[in-house]
């Protein structure tokens, strides 16, 4: 569904991020990998197995980080044909047990990162009359998710899923698609950092869970694959939940 596509996703080095990059590579795309940490090394992964991917130092709290990753591959391939805004950032704290600190941290990763990145990419896309965005939200942005306690998180996510709607209606008649995909819990490192660590909280969980599992990586990847994907051109402005049924 992605051949020859030219696919940035932020947060690419690890989790659902380096999954997403993999299904993309595998669908013939050219996955163009932005991270803080690990990102030549994440490329040079996909490489070795024959894929076509790329690898840039990124710091999404830095617009002037976001704008530099866009304007290279537009001026190495042409073209940006599919934004991935990926790179989070979770803590677990209660409302009144946030400092401003904390808050700007989580903040300045998961909304303004998202920001810049949807700003960055959109204004390449809309110039070129094409182009679909996908920005990663969750099911804490449409349910206060517990017994784990993150309230800057929760904020955060929400407000994702709500940018792309509103971008997403903004953009529509330059043929630019912005939607939202909500990964229920899913086996990555972000997860362990804020409770999966815990017993009683994974029980808890998987209680709640339909399937009673957790996701993995790969089925938030394809789902996202298909957002980007011409497939799914009927598609925008949505908040689509990847959860198993949790939100429901």
């Amino acid at each position: 569904m992605l051949k020859d596509k030219i696919v940035i996703v932020t947060g690419g080095a690890r989790g659902i991020g380096a999954a997403i990059c993999q299904v993309v590579c595998a669908q013939g795309g050219t996955a163009v990998i932005g991270d803080l940490n690990g990102a030549e090394e994440a490329a040079e992964r996909l490489r070795a197995l024959g894929f076509k991917a790329e690898g840039i130092t990124l710091d999404v709290t830095k617009s002037s980080s976001v704008d530099a990753v866009v304007d290279r591959t537009v001026a190495q391939h042409g073209r940006i044909d599919g934004f991935v805004a990926n790179a989070a950032f979770a803590n677990s704290n209660a409302l009144l047990d946030h400092s401003d600190e904390e808050w700007r941290r989580v903040m300045s990763v998961n909304l303004d990162g998202v920001f810049y990145s949807v700003r960055a990419a959109g204004g390449q896309m809309v110039k070129a009359g094409s182009g679909a965005i996908v920005a990663i939200s969750s099911i804490a942005g449409v349910r206060a998710v517990r017994p784990e306690l993150h309230a800057a998180y929760d904020v955060s996510k929400a407000a994702v899923a709500h940018l792309a709607r509103v971008v997403g209606v903004e953009w529509a008649k330059a043929g630019v698609r912005v939607n939202a995909v909500g990964p229920g819990y899913t086996e990555t490192e972000l997860l362990k950092s804020v409770g999966i660590a815990n017993p009683e909280i994974l029980a808890r969980w998987l209680d709640d869970i339909p399937t009673g599992r957790l996701l993995q990586p790969e089925q938030i990847a394809n789902v996202v694959a298909f957002l980007l994907s011409d497939a799914s051109s009927a598609i925008n402005a949505q908040l689509i939940m990847a959860d198993s049924g949790y939100s429901s």
